[in-house]
Parts: C-alpha cells; sequence; structure tokens
C-alpha cells in the first residue's frame, strides 16, 4: 500500500481492518453501553453495520475509491443497527460523497471526508448531544484536518487522528452525566476509537506503533435500577422503499411518536430508527408513504432488565504511582483504580491519601520507584485497610504487573508471584546528564550527555538513538521480542517515531512501538519482552 495515497483496494482493507477491531472489542462495547438507553447492543450493533459495508464493499474492491466508497456507504445503510450504526452509516454516506468521481485520495482529501462524514451525521440526527460518537469524530476529523496540512504520510496522520479521538472519547464523561454517573465513556465513541485503531493497525509501518492503547477493560460497574429506559421501550428500525415523500417530510410524520429518530438514506429509499411506545403504529404511518420492509422491533427494557444484577463488591483496588500524564492513561486502561501523577517523589501522605480514596477494603500498591519504597512502607502501616505492597522499581515494572493481570495471569492477592513478575521486567532509563560528573570508573560526563541506564549499568554515547542502540542490544533484542518506547523529557512524538524507526533497522527481528510517557526528566522509559 502507497503510504501517501489511498485508492479503492486500499479503502477496502482498512474498512475491513477496522471493522475487524470493532468487532474484536463489541462486548467491551456493550458492556459500556448506558447512553441513549443502558440497552447494552452498542458493539453488537456497530459490528453488524459494519459487516454490512465490508461486504458491499468487497464485491467491487478492485474499483475506483469513489465506486469502493459508494458501495461501502450503501451496504452500511442497509444494515444500519440501532442509533450508533446508523451514524456510522451516515458518516460513510458523507465520506464517499466528498470523494465522488475519485480515483484515490491523499491525506488531505480524506481529511476533509472524514469532515463531511461528521457533518452528514450531525445532519441525520434531530439533536446533536454532545459526549457522543458525534463529538469524538468531530475532534478526530478536526485533527485530520491540522495534521493533513504538514503530515502527507498516511501512518503519522492516522497515528494524530487515533490520538485526538481517543482524548475525545476520555472527555466523554464530563460531558454526559448519564456516562459520569456509569463511571465508563461513551460506548459508540469508543467503537469510533477502536474503529480508528483496526485501521492505524493494519497499515503496514505499524510494526512501529503509536495507539490509543486499547486494552480498556470491561467495565467493572452494573447498571443500576436508575439508569431506566424509559417510556419510548421499542426500538424500532425498517427501510422505506417506494417512499413518495422526502427525507424531512417523513422525519415530521413520524417525530411525535417516540425519540432518538434518524431517517436517513435518499428517496425512494429510506431507513428509519426511532425508540416508541408505539412500534406498529409507526410503521403503519410510514407505509402510508411508501413500502415498508426489513422491520425489526426490540423491547429495550426486557434487554436492559437482563443487565441490571446487582452490585458486586470490589475485591480490591489497585493504587499505582506514575511520574507523567501519558503513563496515567496507560495504567487506567490497564485497571488501576487511583493514579499517582508524581513530578518527585511521592510523600508518605501522597501515598496514605491514596489508598484511602481506593474504593475497597483490599488495596495491591505498585509504588513504581526504587527510592520511595520506604515511604510506601511507612503509608501501609498507618492505614486500617489491608494492602499489598509490590515493590516494583520504575513505571515499567509497573506496567509489567498490570498488563500480567489484566491478562488473567496471577492472582494480586499472591504478592511473591507478582514481585517475581516485575523481576522478570527489563527496563532502561534514557535521560540527559543533568551536570558535569565523574562515573566510579573515573570517566567524565558532560551536562547534557545522551546516557542510559539498565540493571545499575551506565552507557553514555554521542546521540540518543546510539545510547538507546546500546540498552536495547544489552537487552537482548537481537533475538527478537518485543520494544516499547515511552516518550517524555523533551521529545516529541516526531522524535520518538524517528527513534523507534532506526532501532526497528537495528533490530529487523524484533518489533518496536511507542507511547506518550509525559515525564519530565527522563527522555525514555525502554522496556524489552522476549
Amino acid at each position: 500500500m502507497d503510504l501517501r495515497v489511498m485508492d479503492g483496494l486500499g479503502f477496502f482493507r482498512l474498512l475491513a481492518a477496522g471493522a475487524a477491531f470493532v468487532k474484536k472489542y463489541r462486548s467491551v462495547l456493550n458492556e459500556l453501553n448506558v447512553f441513549p438507553v443502558p440497552d447494552g447492543d452498542t458493539g453488537n450493533n456497530m459490528m453488524l453495520t459494519l459487516r454490512s459495508a465490508v461486504v458491499e464493499a468487497g464485491l467491487v474492491r478492485r474499483s475506483s475509491l469513489a465506486v469502493v466508497a459508494e458501495a461501502a456507504a450503501r451496504g452500511s445503510l442497509m444494515g444500519a443497527r440501532g442509533n450508533s450504526g446508523v451514524i456510522v452509516s451516515q458518516m460513510l454516506r458523507g465520506f464517499a460523497h466528498h470523494l465522488r468521481h475519485r480515483e484515490q485520495a491523499d491525506a488531505f482529501l480524506l481529511a476533509t471526508a472524514l469532515r463531511e462524514a461528521v457533518a452528514a451525521a450531525k445532519q441525520a440526527l434531530v439533536k446533536p448531544v454532545a459526549g457522543t460518537i458525534i463529538s469524538v469524530a468531530e475532534a478526530a476529523a478536526d485533527a485530520a484536518y491540522h495534521s493533513a496540512l504538514h503530515e502527507p504520510e498516511l501512518y503519522r496522520f492516522g497515528s494524530r487522528v487515533v490520538r485526538a479521538a481517543n482524548e475525545a472519547l476520555e472527555r466523554t464523561p464530563d460531558q454526559l452525566p448519564a456516562l459520569r454517573e456509569a463511571g465508563v465513556v461513551d460506548a459508540g465513541g469508543a467503537g469510533f476509537v477502536y474503529f480508528l485503531e483496526g485501521i492505524l493497525r493494519y497499515l503496514p509501518e505499524s510494526a512501529v506503533r503509536a495507539t490509543a492503547f486499547p486494552r480498556r477493560p470491561e467495565r467493572t460497574k452494573v447498571f443500576g435500577m436508575h439508569q431506566r429506559v424509559g417510556e419510548h421501550k421499542y426500538c424500532t428500525e425498517f427501510v422505506l422503499e417506494e417512499a413518495r415523500c422526502s427525507l424531512q417530510e417523513l422525519r415530521d410524520l413520524l417525530s411525535a411518536h417516540g425519540e432518538s429518530l434518524l431517517v436517513i438514506g435518499t428517496p425512494p429509499t429510506l431507513k428509519v430508527h426511532i425508540h416508541t411506545d408505539a412500534p406498529v403504529q409507526v410503521t403503519d404511518l410510514a407505509g402510508r408513504v411508501g413500502r415498508v420492509t426489513r422491520a425489526k422491533v426490540d423491547d429495550m427494557e426486557r434487554q436492559h432488565n437482563l443487565l441490571v444484577v446487582p452490585a458486586p463488591s470490589l475485591r480490591r483496588a489497585i493504587v499505582t504511582v506514575v511520574p507523567g500524564e501519558g503513563f496515567a492513561r496507560i495504567v487506567a486502561e490497564l485497571g488501576a483504580d487511583v493514579v499517582v501523577r508524581s513530578q518527585g517523589r511521592p510523600s508518605v501522605r501522597d501515598l496514605l491519601l491514596a489508598v484511602n480514596k481506593a474504593m475497597s477494603e483490599d488495596v495491591l500498591l505498585l509504588v513504581n520507584d526504587g527510592d520511595s519504597l520506604l515511604a510506601a512502607r511507612t503509608a501501609v502501616t498507618l492505614t486500617a485497610k489491608r494492602v499489598r505492597l509490590v515493590e516494583t522499581r520504575n513505571v515499567v515494572e509497573g506496567i509489567g504487573v498490570l498488563l500480567h493481570l489484566a491478562e488473567g495471569g496471577t492472582s494480586a492477592d499472591d504478592v511473591r508471584d507478582l514481585d517475581a513478575i516485575r523481576r522478570r521486567v527489563k527496563a532502561s532509563r534514557l535521560f540527559l546528564a543533568a551536570r558535569d560528573a565523574v562515573t566510579a570508573a573515573r570517566e567524565r560526563i558532560a551536562r547534557g550527555t545522551p546516557s542510559a541506564l539498565f540493571n545499575g549499568e551506565l552507557m553514555t554515547a554521542a546521540t540518543l538513538f546510539e545510547v538507546a542502540r546500546q540498552a536495547v542490544e544489552r537487552m537482548g533484542a537481537q533475538a527478537g521480542g518485543l520494544v516499547t518506547l515511552y516518550y517524555g523529557g523533551s521529545q516529541k512524538e516526531k522524535d520518538a517515531v524517528r527513534l523507534a524507526e532506526e532501532l526497528q533497522r537495528s533490530f529487523p527481528a524484533a518489533e518496536v512501538e511507542y507511547y506518550y510517557g509525559g515525564m519530565p526528566e527522563t527522555e525514555y522509559w525502554v522496556s524489552f519482552d522476549a
């Protein structure tokens, strides 16, 4: 695939990759689903809508970009399910409309097409709501437009779009009270992020990944009785063929009979989605101005009641300390309940407050700093809670432990096993010397010298790449494995991309990826997993 332009076949492959990622995480999306109604089917709806788009696009995948995009839009319209599915189909319609008559598209054309996709989705909604998939898609479209002005290469362009979408997703609980109350992000927005993530991972350069870290755990909270479906409990969908009315006329005809009304398409074929208490009356009304086909009625109250169960008690909470904003997001995705962002060493008071803030009497504490272990041991003695301390010496060890727990490894009850896990993590810190110094071997190090620490061994070189190469070689990446860079300090994303690419060339048997760490005094943390 040409990384500067996209043709019809390329569009089909990326669409299929994004749809596959949504399918992979559909159960997570179902569990996040609380808005507009908590019926737990957003993941299924988005998956089925995208599957229809992929099937239709696949029939013409070797045609021009315009033809393939139009086929995807047509397929998604006929297969659209639920609010989220209908919105996705409208995005694909707007996207295809912008690309009509085009054989292929560069980053800028894709960015403007994404803007039209969002506009088409908003136009389909009677009352667009902030904090939903629309907010996430708007943020992605804005990032795409600004990135395309100076980044023509599709992978880097895409990575910035994914990051902006993920940041907008994290803001959705602040925009919608229903999400904040349930302690979740918007399910439709999360599905859109997963779709973009799947696309990004398919691109040829995805051996070096800058992703949204899509390991979002399934939410531990359950639907409460206060989250009710409301008076309009039947999700009613149908296709109106041979329509003898405009799109707006059909909206006006049905709007008084329910809520969450969406009417999309182009006469004579229109697709309708509405939440109503009178599905038969709605379809009869529509039947007066066309032929109703593919009707589907779901009892959302029944779906919701199946999900309402007594809330389990929280068995244990995880408290962890991190040195930067990026790390805070990563550990939260991996299941940390309380995150302490510390620019320096956390005090006993900081750790004690964090432990007491956890909503459980049973706490696992990852301090992630060898110089803060004494403070952590002291904090443990000052609380009435049962605290088990895992003496992780740096944030990379902490992430290793969280990954192990998230993947269903050793129980958090056995601290000795978790300590063994953290000891197996290989981590190196890359930094610029803060001052002139003399090492124990009487070597002089000038201020600003690129340096690395691995297992107590200090390495220096003329460039960060060279010292990183030394550290990664000491870790054993020559034979393959996963090298992960977390960048911070004075490093920008472009610097991390360049370093990751250079390490990939130096260690072709290994896989290299990078994430934003945000630590202020360290240029990179590097981990290696054989």
